[in-house]
């Protein structure tokens, strides 16, 4: 996004003392939202693992726990590797840009990690809850929409975080 566009976003926002708190409150807590629910999914497929050993049979248990922990954390891994080979400025990198939320962070802005976990963990929960996977599919929009309304992110970093951490998720998931 250009900084002249942008600015119609920080200006109507700063005009808003009310919605700018909102903004940076869903900024900061929609990802830790995000992380909090992969931990219950995680410790949910741990306890059905658990109660399959103790009754002596653990084999799909076991394997969907690691497949659920180690798909996001492999796709995580690759979007890293990427961010740092692309290097992508962020859009307060140029000058003119002045974001809504202050981050120190330059460059290594495509894909968003926090668009691309959102989304992987997204199909992991879709593979064992649709409904709490279609929650969280609502969660990952607003991530998006958080990160490039704070200036953190343009759609394109976060459009690409999105589509690469739903297809990492549906390979590994939706076969």
């Amino acid at each position: 996004m250009k900084p002249e566009a942008y600015r119609k976003i920080y200006v109507w926002f700063t005009a808003r003392p009310a919605a700018l708190a909102v903004l940076c409150f869903f900024t900061r807590q929609l990802p830790l939202f995000v992380g909090s629910m992969y931990g219950v999914l995680l410790a949910r497929l741990g306890w059905g693992w658990y109660a399959a050993a103790r009754g002596g049979a653990c084999g799909a248990e076991a394997a969907s726990f690691w497949q659920a922990a180690a798909v996001p954390a492999v796709t995580l891994l690759v979007g890293s590797l990427l961010r740092r080979w692309i290097d992508a400025p962020r859009p307060y990198d140029d000058p003119a840009f002045t974001p809504l939320v202050e981050k120190e962070t330059t460059g290594k802005s495509l894909p968003s990690r926090h668009a691309l976990s959102a989304a992987v963990i997204t199909v992991v929960w879709w593979r064992y809850s649709m409904p709490v996977g279609v929650l969280m599919a609502v969660i990952t929009a607003a991530v998006c929409a958080t990160r490039v309304l704070a200036g953190v992110h343009s759609v394109r970093d976060v459009t690409a975080g999105a589509v690469l951490g739903f297809a990492c998720g549906m390979l590994f998931f939706l076969r």
